[in-house]
C-alpha cells in the first residue's frame, strides 16, 4: 500500500529526470572570408572649382606703368569668366583677358622718320593646364602650366603702311602675370580640396562601431587594413579620384563588442585597377542566448499534449558538439528535468532564417525517455517543436540594408563633402556554430562615393 501511494504522489509531482548532455565542442570554421573590398571614388566638381578660380581674379591683374621698359605701358584685365574642362587626371583652363598698351615706335620711310606714342587694345584667351598627383602623406599635389593662347580681338595697327607686331608686347605681359595666375589655381585647389582630410575622416569613421539594430543589440565594426588610389579620371564635370579600402568587416550581437584603438591611416598605396562595386563581407555574431530569447518568447506558457500527459518548456539553452547544434530544453509538467535534443543548424535564403533542423534525442536522453516517459517518443514533442527552433533574420538584414542604404543617399562626412551611393544586395554566404554564438558571413555589394561640392 505504501509503495502504491509513492508511486501515486510521484506521478502527480511528475518524474524527474537528471540526463547527461552531449560534451560542449567546436568545429573550427572552414569559411574565412577574404577581405572586404571598399571603393571610393572622391569627386570635385569642375563647375565648383570654376566658381572659386573666378573669384581669386576680379578686375586689374597687372598694369606696368614703364617701370621695366620707359618706352612701354601695360594693362591686363580680366575679360570674362575663367572655363574649366577636364581630361583624365589634368585639368585645363581658358582664360579671357584684355590687355592695353601704350608705346612708342618709330618708322622710317621714303627718307622721311615718324615716331610717336601708340595706344592698342585686345582680347585673348590663356589656356593653362593642371596636373593632378597625391604625395604619399595623401595630400593632393597640382602644377599649373601655360599652354599659349590665341587672340579672341586681334589689335590691328598699321602706321605709314607698316604694320606693328603686337606678339611681342602680348608675351611681354603675359610673362608678367602667368606666375600669378598659376600660383592662385594651384593655392584654390589646394585650400578648396583638402583629399588627406577627406580620407583620413573617412577611414577613422569607418572604426567606428555602428548599431544596426536596437532591438537584439546588433552592432557592425570594420577594422580598415589597406587603402590604395587608383588613376585619376575625369566624366561629365567631375574630376575623380578613386580609393579602395580594404579590411575586415563584422556584426556582432550582444555585449561583445569591442572598441578598440584605431589604426592610423596608413602611406599611400597606389594600384592600377580601376575599383568597381565595394563587396563588404560580414562576421555577423547572433549570440546563443538571443537565439534562445527569441525562441522563448514564442513557448512561454505553451503546452505540449499527447493523450493524458502534457509538459511545458521552462528553458531553453543553445550550444555546439562534434558538428551538431544541442538544444538543453529544461521541462516540467509530467515529465520534470532537462532533456537534449540534437540537429542540423542550416540557413533558409528563402525565409531568410536560421533553423535547426531534423531534432532527435540525444541517445542518453533517449535510452533515459524509454524508461520514465517512453510517450514523448512517438514524435510529437519533435513535431510541435520544429516551427519554434527558427531564428529569422530577414529583419536584421533588411535593417541592415535600408539603414545602410539611406545613410549612403547624402551622409555628411564635413561640411561641403558627403558619402553617396547605394547598397544592392545583402547575401548570407555561410553560417556555423562557435563558443557563444551562431556566425553568419554575409556579403554586401553596392556603390559609393564622396563628392565635394564646397568651393
Amino acid at each position: 500500500m505504501a509503495y502504491l501511494l509513492t508511486l501515486l504522489i510521484a506521478g502527480s509531482c511528475g518524474s524527474a529526470l537528471k540526463i547527461e548532455g552531449p560534451p560542449e565542442s567546436y568545429t573550427p570554421e572552414a569559411f574565412l572570408p577574404s577581405p572586404s573590398v571598399l571603393p571610393i571614388v572622391a569627386e570635385i566638381d569642375l563647375k565648383g572649382l570654376e566658381r572659386s578660380v573666378n573669384r581669386r581674379f576680379e578686375g586689374l591683374l597687372y598694369e606696368n606703368r614703364g617701370e621695366e621698359k620707359k618706352d612701354l605701358e601695360i594693362k591686363v584685365w580680366k575679360a570674362g569668366n575663367f572655363s574649366v574642362f577636364a581630361n583624365n587626371d589634368e585639368i585645363s583652363y581658358r582664360i579671357p583677358l584684355k590687355i592695353w598698351s601704350r608705346f612708342s615706335w618709330k618708322v622710317e620711310k621714303f627718307g622721311l622718320s615718324i615716331s610717336d606714342k601708340y595706344e592698342a587694345t585686345g582680347s585673348l584667351a590663356l589656356i593653362y593646364k593642371t596636373k593632378f598627383n597625391v604625395d604619399s602623406g595623401w595630400n593632393l599635389k597640382t602644377r599649373t602650366t601655360s599652354a599659349g593662347y590665341n587672340w579672341i580681338e586681334s589689335p590691328k595697327m598699321s602706321i605709314a603702311g607698316v604694320s606693328i607686331p603686337v606678339k611681342p608686347i602680348a608675351d611681354f605681359a603675359l610673362s608678367k602675370t602667368e606666375r600669378q595666375i598659376t600660383r592662385e589655381i594651384d593655392k584654390s585647389i589646394a585650400e578648396s580640396f583638402n583629399l588627406r582630410e577627406y580620407v583620413e575622416g573617412f577611414w577613422n569613421y569607418l572604426q567606428e562601431p555602428v548599431q544596426v539594430d536596437s532591438t537584439f543589440d546588433v552592432w557592425v565594426k570594420i577594422t580598415p587594413a589597406g587603402i590604395a588610389l587608383s588613376p585619376i579620371g575625369s566624366t561629365s564635370g567631375k574630376l575623380l579620384i578613386p580609393v579602395t579600402f580594404t579590411g575586415e568587416v563584422e556584426s556582432i550581437a550582444g555585449d561583445s563588442i569591442k572598441v578598440s584603438s584605431p589604426v592610423a591611416l596608413p602611406p599611400l598605396g597606389k594600384s592600377q585597377d580601376n575599383p568597381g562595386k565595394f563587396n563588404i563581407n560580414v562576421k555577423a555574431d547572433v549570440t546563443f542566448s538571443q537565439i534562445t530569447k527569441a525562441a522563448m518568447m514564442q513557448l512561454a506558457g505553451m503546452e505540449f499534449k499527447e493523450g493524458g500527459k502534457s509538459i511545458l518548456v521552462k528553458g531553453l539553452n543553445l550550444y555546439s558538439s562534434s558538428g551538431k547544434a544541442v538544444l538543453e530544453m529544461d521541462v516540467e509538467g509530467s515529465l520534470k528535468g532537462r532533456l537534449y535534443l540534437t540537429g542540423e543548424l542550416v540557413y533558409n535564403p528563402d525565409s531568410l532564417s536560421v533553423s535547426v533542423i531534423n531534432p532527435e534525442f540525444d541517445v542518453k536522453t533517449r535510452n533515459a525517455l524509454v524508461k520514465s516517459a517512453n510517450w514523448l517518443l512517438h514524435g510529437m514533442l519533435l513535431r510541435k517543436l520544429q516551427p519554434y527552433l527558427t531564428y529569422k533574420i530577414d529583419s536584421l538584414l533588411e535593417d541592415v540594408r535600408l539603414e545602410t542604404d539611406n545613410m549612403l543617399k547624402k551622409y555628411s562626412l564635413m561640411e561641403g563633402v558627403y558619402l553617396m551611393g547605394n547598397l544592392h544586395a545583402v547575401k548570407v554566404t555561410n553560417i556555423s556554430m562557435i563558443p557563444g554564438a551562431v556566425r553568419i558571413n554575409a556579403s554586401l555589394s553596392g556603390d559609393v562615393k564622396i563628392i565635394t561640392t564646397d568651393f
